[in-house]
């Protein structure tokens, strides 16, 4: 029978019991096997006295700091939440590479998995080809940002508002907030086609810059996700724009290489900005070289995660409900 397909939206912080992942702790250290795709695999099926064994395909854009910590606590959520299951989850990084991306979703769909998960966190609609080859192999199919464009999927369900985690930033500057001072803000976004960096960072610039007289922008510019692309572009603008004090990132490893640009400019007067309260966020923060990040509750994320994989693999997910909720996110800031 043909599987009927299933589509999930999964964007990073949905609520749900932080008891179901007991397992994980806030490093994400807790990481189960990761077991090799077999040359044939079949569909959830049970024999006598054996589990039912469940393939998953996770395909992952990028593997940073934070989607690692994500993706340890997914894992130990398989094994801690369904111990009457054999879940089989092979793990793909695509390193940014929206090509890479696809091509690893057809290298997923080779194995005939029960469902596979697309972190699609660069790319955006560029994604629309593998999504359509899941299709095509009636393998349900799962992303986890939201794409513009035809994307045949059914099932949504939005987790929390990428906009609030750039409006919790501008939290923290309304805070700090000085009408004496003139803010010259950079914006560092996240890559051309994905609308998750774009959304926090109108989140900062609607909830700050622009409530404000003395608050600009100055420049923009798209960090990719990535310490390295990042870095270059603060290393360029502390010089072109010498008036600049405040960097606003859409994850922390793009504040880290900002970071990296203040510390070779010997700028200590920046205030730069974050989002993800990943473990290199978390440090900077305490150290003093980042004013503050936004946490997102990432083991409540990979329990709904988790859960929503194995409904798609089992053929459980029939509603078209869209969710939304901007819980689960703390701010992190130096004091």
């Amino acid at each position: 029978m043909k599987k009927k397909l299933l589509a999930l939206i999964l964007s990073t912080a949905m609520v749900f019991s932080l008891t179901a992942c007991g397992a994980a702790d806030s490093t994400g250290t807790t990481e189960p096997e990761v077991k090799e795709e077999e040359t044939e695999a079949k569909a959830p099926q049970e024999d006598a006295g054996e589990k039912t064994t469940i393939k998953i395909g996770m395909a992952w854009a990028i593997l940073d700091d934070g989607q690692t910590n994500l993706t340890n606590a997914i894992k130990a959520c398989f094994e801690e939440n369904y111990p009457d299951y054999e879940i089989e989850a092979t793990l793909t990084n695509a390193d940014g590479d929206i090509s890479k991306l696809i091509d690893d979703v057809e290298s997923l769909i080779a194995t005939n998995p029960d469902m596979i998960y697309i972190m699609n966190s660069v790319g955006d609609s560029g994604i629309i080809p593998a999504i359509d080859a899941c299709v095509d192999a009636e393998i349900p199919v799962g992303i986890g940002v939201a794409v513009e464009g035809g994307a045949n999927y059914t099932y949504i369900y939005e987790g929390f508002s990428q906009y609030a985690c750039g409006e919790m930033q501008a939290n923290y500057m309304e805070s700090i907030y000085d009408e004496s001072m003139e803010y010259k803000v950079a914006c560092i976004t996240g890559d051309p086609g994905s609308t998750a960096g774009a959304d926090r960072t109108a989140g900062f610039i609607e909830n700050f810059v622009d409530k404000h007289d003395n608050v600009e922008v100055v420049i923009e510019g798209e960090g990719n996700w990535s310490t390295d692309d990042s870095q270059k572009l603060a290393d360029d603008w502390l010089i072109s724009k010498p008036e600049i004090n405040v960097i606003a990132c859409v994850n922390d490893d793009e504040a880290q290489g900002v970071i990296n640009a203040c510390k070779a400019a010997g700028r200590e007067d920046v205030i730069i900005l974050g989002i993800d309260a990943s473990d290199v966020g978390r440090g900077n923060v305490e150290s003093g070289d980042q004013a503050a990040s936004v946490a997102i509750n990432f083991y409540g994320v990979a329990s709904a995660c988790a859960q929503a994989m194995i409904d798609c693999a089992l053929g459980n997910l029939d509603s078209n409900e869209v969710k939304l909720t901007t819980e689960n996110l703390d701010l992190i800031a130096r004091e």
